[in-house]
């Protein structure tokens, strides 16, 4: 068989074995882990005081080991939903969870909170460790 065969081959093992488990991960006969293709958004919902989505604040998120500001922290929408971090926007993101300050503005209102994002315990996707998934401005 040649080596694409043989991959491909494996890729379709790991395929079905993460379907009939129901898994994020799976074993392929070489004993190497294989993640599934799912995609894993941190995202935090935006309010008022009386409960309502608040989709036109600012946001910053910064990361707190480096200080480094995460450039696609943005809006998802009407809904109030504002993107944190994505599975494979930080490659070096420590499984164990590293801390983030996320700052929401709008007009004279300001509110930041820590967030602890790190990944599930197969080390394969991102994952909330610690912090709010609602904030209220």
């Amino acid at each position: 068989m040649h080596t694409i065969q043989r991959f491909l081959l494996l890729m379709l093992i790991a395929a079905v074995r993460l379907r009939a488990q129901g898994a994020t991960t799976a074993k392929m006969p070489s004993g190497e882990k294989i993640c599934d293709m799912s995609a894993r958004v941190v995202a935090i919902r935006l309010v008022d005081a009386s409960g309502a989505p608040v989709s036109d604040a600012s946001i910053t998120v910064r990361r707190r080991s480096t200080g480094a500001m995460l450039p696609r922290a943005e809006s998802m929408g009407g809904s109030g939903d504002y993107r944190i971090l994505e599975g494979g926007d930080l490659p070096d993101l420590r499984a164990a969870g590293e801390r983030f300050d996320v700052t929401f503005r709008k007009g004279t209102r300001t509110r930041t909170v820590r967030l602890r994002i790190g990944q599930d315990s197969a080390r394969c996707h991102i994952k909330l460790l610690a912090g709010p998934t609602r904030v209220q401005l």
